[in-house]
Parts: structure tokens; sequence; C-alpha cells
């Protein structure tokens, strides 16, 4: 076993159940009151909300190069890529629910439901810009026209947003309950991370999920290939390349999951030195592996691109 590997080890008491509640058998009160952990956690949640699907449109405007004229539009309407844009606002919402209720410990579905609110609001008012064609209050100023896949898109998320957060927050409310002690032990931390980090992990968490939305849109390309093909050898490269990029996902996940752990002191890393090392290791190489990967893939395709178009010349 390698040096790092023998210096490392997870507590398994981290995992048992703790809760704040004072009549829990081990007597556990929490650092922090209910009422400011309720109002941090819909405050990190509202931000969240925001800053998610900004990342993960950035990454599908990468994949869509010929919609970057239509950048400013671009934050809240994908072009007429209207369903990619529900599934990850559905995605935002469970991220950001799941933030609020791990953070509040209590009340998480109804939390979540709050932060959520801003961005249910922004869509009733895209909704209703698109079906009356007309910018509220501001008369016959302004003509918009929205198509109709967006106008549906908007008024599905108007009535879904707030039920994905309320599970993201429910889910959040159990991690919170589970790993609550652990963070209360950890002074001038945000669920087990000391505050100076959070001068640059916004940054990577952006740079991840541009990258996970670009990644994921090229492997559904892929499944969507293999779902055309049908059940023949021809079905096996694009499922080859899809398995491939999945893969590389993995990758990025489980580096992001594992350097949590290290910035968190869920897994506990002897020296500083150590975890610096192991958190390069995985939060940064990981990462840089997987793009590597990624764009070898890109290539492969490309030349098999090329090689099959001059064949059939």
């Amino acid at each position: 076993m390698p040096p790092s590997e023998e210096q490392s080890s997870l507590n398994p008491g981290l995992f048992a159940p703790k809760s704040g509640d004072l009549n829990s058998p081990t007597d556990y009160r929490a650092k922090h009151g209910a009422t400011a952990r309720a109002f941090a956690g819909v405050i990190c949640g509202m931000i969240a909300g925001a800053l998610i699907p900004s990342a993960l449109a950035s990454g599908c405007l990468f994949y869509f190069p010929d919609e970057k004229q239509r950048a400013v539009a671009w934050i809240f309407l994908w072009g007429e890529h209207w369903a990619i844009r529900v599934v990850v606002s559905w995605a935002s919402a469970v991220g950001a629910g799941f933030i609020t209720g791990i953070i509040a410990r209590r009340r998480g579905r109804l939390l979540a439901a709050i932060a959520a609110l801003p961005s249910t609001l922004c869509w009733l008012v895209i909704a209703l810009i698109g079906w009356t064609q007309k910018v509220p209050f501001l008369g016959n100023q302004f003509e918009v026209d929205i198509s109709i896949g967006n106008k549906l898109a908007a008024s599905l998320l108007v009535l879904t947003i707030i039920p994905f957060a309320c599970y993201g927050g429910m889910a959040g409310e159990e991690s919170g309950e589970m790993f609550g002690e652990h963070f209360d032990s950890r002074n001038y931390t945000l669920l087990g991370i000391k505050w100076y980090h959070y001068l640059w992990l916004p940054i990577v968490i952006q740079l991840l999920l541009v990258q996970t939305a670009w990644t994921s849109l090229y492997a559904f390309e892929w499944f969507r290939n293999t779902w055309r093909a049908g059940m023949s050898l021809l079905s096996l490269v694009p499922s080859l390349f899809a398995f491939a990029i999945l893969w590389t996902i993995s990758i990025m996940v489980g580096g992001a999951i594992q350097a949590y752990k290290i910035l968190s002191g869920l897994e506990e890393v002897q020296s500083a030195r150590s975890r610096a090392f192991r958190v390069l290791k995985y939060g940064f190489g990981f990462p840089i592996v997987a793009a590597i990967l990624q764009a070898g893939i890109s290539l492969v395709h490309y030349g098999l691109a090329k090689l099959l178009t001059h064949g059939s010349e």
C-alpha cells in the first residue's frame, strides 16, 4: 500500500446517524441554532440555484457554438434546446435544494421550496412574456417572439421547480442530520470545509460543471446514435464511445467526491502536506485526466468520421 494511503483513514463513526434533537440518545447539541441554519441554508440554496444552471449553461453553449450570438438570451432560453433546459433546471433545483437541506438539517423540504421561489418567479415571468408576447408594465414598447416549445418549457418549470427542490431538500436534510455533529466539530467551516477554501472552490466547481455539461451532451449524442442503429453490429461503435465518455465522467465525479471527503475531514489525513497533495490529485488531477481522455475520444471520433467520409467517396 502506498504511504499516502497508509496516512489516511475513513472514520466509520462519521456515518453513524446524528441528530440535533435534544431528546436524542447521543445528547448532541447543534452548534448553531435552527433559525441561523435555516437562514444560511436558504441563502446558500438561492446562490446555488443561480450558479449551477449558469455553469451548466456555459457548458451547453460550448457544445452548441452556433448559439453564441444569443449569449444574453441563452441565460434563460437555450435556443430551441428547451428539453435540455428543462432537465438542467430540474437537476439544478435538486442540487440547490440538497444544499439548503444539508445546511438547515431541519424542514429541508419547506426551506428548499423557499429557496426555489426566485427561480420559480423568474420562469413565471418568462412564461407570461412568452404567452402574451409582451413585457409586463411596458405596454407595447417591446414585442417578444418565443417558440411554443420554450413557452411550454417555461410553464412546466413554473409547476415543477419547487417539487424537485423539495426532493433535494429532503435528501439534504437526511445527510445534514447524519453528518451534523462532524460539521459542528470543525470551526469556521461550511459543510466541514474551512472558509478560506471557498476563495477558490467556486471557480473549480464552475469549471467542473461546465465540463460535465459538455461531456453529458456528447455522451447523450452517442446514446442517440446507438438507439438509431438498433440492435446490430453498427450499434457497437457508438455504444463504445458512449460508455467511454461515461467512464470519464465517473473519473471526474469520483475525484470530486474524494477531494470533498479530504477537505471536509470525513477522510482523515495526518499531515497538511499529504492533505494538499491528495486534494490536488483528486480535485485537479482527476478532472484534467478526464479532460485529456475526452479530447482523445473526440479526436478518434473525428478521425473515424473522416475515414468513413473518404471511404464512401
